[in-house]
């Protein structure tokens, strides 16, 4: 890398910190929710399968 880049690239990252101080923790915090979305949809998904394996099973016995 030339000076001039570096020098560019310093200002440009200076630039956006200014701009956005707080990003990386809001960044942070709508990762967390989206994880906690997908922590919960993958509890319903299991409930639902191990009920769907219920229901088969209680439908083989009924015939």
């Amino acid at each position: 890398m030339t000076e001039q880049q570096t020098r560019d690239q310093y200002e440009d990252n200076l630039f956006w910190w200014r701009k956005y101080p707080r990003l990386g923790e809001e960044l942070g915090a709508i990762i967390n929710e989206q994880q906690d979305i997908i922590l919960s949809l993958q509890a319903e998904n299991k409930r639902l399968k191990r009920e769907n394996f219920n229901l088969r099973k209680t439908k083989r016995r009924r015939k």
